[in-house]
């Protein structure tokens, strides 16, 4: 009896809230016991020291970890704090980032600096002396009196006795007759009739044109351009063979007469001429007379330049601007020779070229890559220089160049390029293109080569030709060379 009865008391609640043992008792236990909550074990108080009241669920205030370190505590030095108070603090006290303090704090200086900058701006700015310094400034000079000019001395001039002039008897009409004939204003001697067309044309004949007198002259004397071998037409004063069969590039040529010993020869020609004054006058005074010049035919003054050229011993060429590869991004200029309009018009343009000035030996094409490559439009262009009695030299602006095989078939005088001395503008490459020029002389007889204007390039010509003669070599005209290559 005494055991049930207590089993009986292990599972009653005394009066006083003690708990006994396992008890179902709810209640929020009393004041005394501070608050005890007794609930299957699972008591939380703040008073008892016990480690683990039941299994290690305890809640209390000074064990260092009730349950595997998720006790909730304020006061304990554990590691792991799981959902106490100070997590979730909203008063503002030791939960707060110190980061958040940091950045509140930084901005606040920045305020404070910024207002400091501000502030001393706005004090230390003056007004007065910044309108001061607006005001406009007026300068005033005061100019004296001009300087009077100098007085120019008077010169005293003698006075002029005019002698006095016997009066003479009229002749009679026998002793008129044979008084000599004096040539009439306008002509020339020797009976030829200048030239009908512009002035121009006839200062380049009478070769009394502007600046003639400052070329250098040279000791070989240059024929006169020839009324009888000029066709006036629209498109200005054409070469035409002469009535009794004398041709351009043979009465314009530059005499010269071969040596006796059989030396190579060498023609040089400086081509796009007339568009620059001072390349065109250093071609023209510095160059040696054998050396050969070529004009563009859209130059100002080509008169005043042709008889300067040939005032200084200088044989003359025109060049015909013709069709390139990549026509028209590459456009040689107004009345080019094309591959794609009617021959007849080719013909029109072609009469416009060669009316820009008289005393020329021949032509030479200017670019024309694509036009001389095609023997179709070559063919009638050849035909109808050879009847003006012109000279045709293939520029070789292409390999494919048929312009010099079709000048040899219809036996037209001709000559073709070996080299462009100055295709690069530089001493090295200008002497190695020279070198070559020699080579080819020694090895066929002569050797052809152009040149443009460059400062470099007539320097280097210069001192090559002076020594030409101890390599056994000699300059000539281009004339001179004509119908002497091989051409295949």
């Amino acid at each position: 009896m005494s055991d049930e009865n207590d089993f009986d008391d292990e599972y009653d609640a005394d009066e006083d809230g003690d708990e006994d043992g396992v008890s179902l008792d709810l209640s929020d236990g009393d004041e005394e016991d501070g608050g005890d909550d007794d609930y299957g074990g699972y008591e939380d108080d703040a008073d008892d020291d016990d480690d683990d009241d039941y299994g290690g669920f305890e809640d209390d205030d000074d064990d260092d970890d009730d349950y595997g370190g998720y006790d909730d505590d304020d006061d304990d030095d554990d590691y792991d704090d799981y959902n106490d108070d100070d997590d979730y603090d909203d008063d503002g006290g030791d939960g707060v980032p110190i980061g958040l303090i940091a950045l509140i704090a930084s901005s606040l200086v920045l305020i404070l600096a910024l207002g400091g900058i501000v502030g001393w701006l706005a004090f230390s700015f003056d007004e007065e002396a910044y309108a001061e310094a607006r005001k406009p400034v007026t300068v005033t000079a005061k100019l004296g009196p001009p300087p009077s000019p100098p007085k120019a001395k008077k010169k005293a001039v003698p006075v002029q006795k005019v002698p006095t002039q016997k009066a003479v008897p009229p002749k009679s009409p026998e002793e008129t007759e044979k008084a000599p004939k004096t040539a009439a204003a306008g002509k020339t001697t020797g009976g030829a009739k200048p030239a009908k067309g512009d002035a121009r044309m006839a200062a380049v004949m009478s070769g009394a044109t502007k600046g003639a007198s400052d070329t250098v002259k040279s000791d070989v004397k240059m024929a006169a351009v020839d009324p009888e071998m000029i066709d006036e037409t629209t498109s200005g004063p054409l070469p035409k063979i002469a009535p009794d069969g004398r041709q351009a590039w043979q009465v314009y040529a530059r005499p010269f007469t071969k040596p006796e010993a059989k030396k190579p020869l060498v023609a040089v020609i400086v081509a796009g001429l007339g568009l620059s004054q001072a390349p065109t006058q250093s071609a023209i005074q510095q160059l040696p007379g054998a050396v050969t010049l070529a004009f563009v035919p859209y130059a100002k003054n080509l008169g005043d330049w042709i008889a300067q050229a040939r005032a200084a011993g200088h044989e003359v060429l025109l060049e015909l601007p013709m069709e390139p590869a990549d026509y028209p991004n590459s456009d040689p200029g107004p009345h080019t020779l094309l591959t794609s309009i009617p021959a007849e018009e080719n013909m029109e343009r072609l009469n416009w070229l060669l009316g820009r000035f008289p005393g020329y030996v021949g032509v030479t094409n200017y670019m024309g890559a694509k036009f001389t490559a095609s023997e179709t439009h070559m063919q009638p262009v050849l035909q109808a220089l050879k009847e003006r009695g012109l000279l045709y030299l293939d520029a070789r602006a292409n390999r494919k160049s048929v312009a010099a095989r079709v000048a040899k078939e219809i036996d037209m005088p001709r000559a073709a390029n070996n080299r462009f001395i100055d295709r690069e503008a530089s001493r090295v490459s200008i002497d190695a293109r020279l070198y070559e020029l020699e080579r080819i002389a020694k090895s066929v007889g002569t050797s052809v080569g152009i040149a443009f204007p460059f400062p470099v390039t007539v320097e280097r010509l210069s001192a090559w030709i002076a020594g030409m003669e101890k390599k056994g070599l000699v300059l000539a005209p281009l004339t001179a060379v004509a119908n002497t290559q091989p051409i295949r």
